[in-house]
């Protein structure tokens, strides 16, 4: 997605922890996307817009037509206040996207490309 003058375009990430850092800072971060066979919109693709900065990301989402309501608590880890077990979490929200709400955020080539269904996992046992 080109830059906007407001802030409001979701960066991504090669490494997920990137991606926290980025939007405990307040950054939106466009989470990788995940297939999901079981989830409340049926088995599909889900992506997410995540930041702790919710102001950001409501406008994020009336800037592309997302009712408020869409908004999402869950607290993120901040990977830069100790190890695993130690580190503090901060108040987090997220907008969830699946099906056509995801070319809202994502490369419409990336969507393009990934596959229908999920492939099964690949496994080196003989079948039953």
């Amino acid at each position: 997605m080109p830059p906007d003058a407001a802030g409001l375009s979701p960066s991504s990430f090669r490494r997920r922890a990137d991606g926290f850092r980025h939007a405990v800072r307040g950054g939106l971060w466009l989470a990788p996307l995940v297939y999901l066979d079981a989830a409340r919109f049926g088995a599909g693709w889900y992506g997410k817009v995540v930041s702790a900065d919710p102001d950001r990301l409501i406008a994020w989402g009336r800037s592309k037509g997302i009712p408020i309501r869409a908004l999402e608590y869950k607290s993120l880890p901040d990977l830069d206040s100790g190890p695993r077990g130690q580190r503090r979490r901060v108040p987090g929200y997220h907008i969830d996207l699946w099906g056509p709400r995801l070319a809202l955020a994502y490369d419409p080539a990336e969507l393009a490309s990934l596959p229908l269904r999920r492939r099964p996992p690949v496994s080196s046992a003989p079948p039953p």
